[in-house]
This record gives C-alpha cells, sequence and structure tokens, in this order.
C-alpha cells in the first residue's frame, strides 16, 4: 500500500507485483495498481539487469539486439523527455534489424539511457514482442514480450564498480535493462499517452521473457 502524497502523489494506491515460471523457460511479471481514493499517475517498471553471457562475464556491449520501437522519446541534459517523438532512422538509436548494443557505442559517450515508442502501441489484452537480445558467445536467447507503449533501453551506464555475486565486480555496461513502461514524464506531455489512473480502474503491466538457446 502507498499511501497519500507519499513522495508526493495523491491518494492511496494498493499495489501488487506478482513472478511467475511459464512452462520450462518463460519468466512472467505482472505488476498491478488500483487507486482507492483519488486519480493518480502510475507508471510502474521492472529495473532488472541481464548479461546472457553470466553475471562475471564482462560487459554486454556484443550482445545483439533488436528492439521493435521506431520512435524514441528524446530527453534533455536532465534526462528529462522533451515531449518529442522522433525517429531513430539513421541514429545510433536504431535497433529495428540486429545488430549488437556496441556496434555504434562512440556516438553515444554517455552510453543508451532511452524510452522508446513501441511500434505495437500499448494496452492490449494479448502481449507483444518488445525485443530480442542474444549472446553469440553463450548461444542464450532473451525474448522480451509486454504490453505497455513504451520500453526504457539502459545500459548500465553508471554502475561503476559494484561488488556482486561470488566477489565478482561489476563495472559499467556489464547488464543491460530492458523496461516496459508507460512514457516517462507523460503527466507534463500532453502528446503522451496518459498514464492517470482513476478509483475503479486498475492499471497493469505485465512482460514475459522467454529464454532459449541455439
Amino acid at each position: 500500500m502507498l499511501l497519500n502524497a507519499r513522495t508526493g502523489f495523491p491518494g492511496d494506491l494498493d499495489v501488487t507485483v506478482t513472478y511467475e515460471l511459464i512452462e520450462t523457460n518463460k519468466l512472467g511479471i505482472k505488476m498491478e495498481a488500483k487507486p482507492l481514493n483519488k486519480p493518480t499517475p502510475v507508471n510502474l517498471a521492472s529495473h532488472t539487469y541481464w548479461n546472457l553471457g553470466g553475471h562475471d562475464s564482462g560487459d554486454i556491449l556484443s550482445h545483439t539486439l533488436q528492439l521493435f520501437g521506431s520512435n524514441i522519446t528524446p530527453v534533455d541534459s536532465e534526462l528529462i523527455p522533451t515531449g518529442k517523438i522522433t525517429p531513430v532512422a539513421g541514429t545510433p538509436y536504431d535497433f529495428l534489424h540486429p545488430r549488437t548494443i556496441g556496434s555504434q557505442f562512440t556516438e553515444l559517450p554517455d552510453g543508451y539511457d532511452i524510452n522508446y515508442a513501441l511500434d505495437a502501441a500499448g494496452g492490449h489484452t494479448h502481449l507483444e514482442k518488445v525485443a530480442i537480445v542474444q549472446d553469440s558467445k553463450s548461444g542464450r536467447k532473451m525474448e522480451l514480450w509486454g504490453n505497455q507503449p513504451g520500453v526504457q533501453f539502459y545500459t548500465s551506464n553508471m554502475l561503476g564498480r559494484v561488488k556482486g555475486k561470488g566477489g565478482s565486480v561489476y563495472s559499467n555496461h556489464a547488464g543491460l535493462c530492458l523496461e516496459t513502461q508507460g512514457f516517462p514524464d507523460s503527466l507534463n506531455q500532453p502528446n503522451f499517452p496518459s498514464q492517470i489512473v482513476s478509483p475503479g480502474q486498475t492499471y497493469m503491466n505485465v512482460m514475459v521473457y522467454r529464454f532459449t538457446t541455439n
């Protein structure tokens, strides 16, 4: 339960997150939120770091990514969306066809940290394919399916040197995040899909990860 005025949000919000193992190779995450007494903005996300080579295998720059979003929502110097929705074609943000994450990294000195407007608009009762990630060394492949209009692609640009499992040290770009979500700052951007949820309505963010090997 998130109570009224916590971190400035209006109303009480009942939130649940469910994790589910599906069949033999899928992980499902379902986030639900119900406002109890006031309309309030809701935009939940799973900030999970992935490295298909293994947690101690180095960076993810050699991973191949295909991301089904033809547009991004650009940000200013403070990482706040400008309100524009711009095409990725001809830019380092274009992953419509599979390529390695590091192939144009020199054009983005700070790495990737951007919201993609997905080609299959969110709000469906069924899930749409969001992205495919592959690691050629291990042969592992991850597909992400979701029901949200956007996905934040982040390459752990500020991870620094974090001590992790088994004493391994995780440096910048040791993992990637693909966070299905509504568009950031939609409350202040009238051309973005609204994230306001009213009492009697249920917010739901569903994502499924499917894992296979070559």
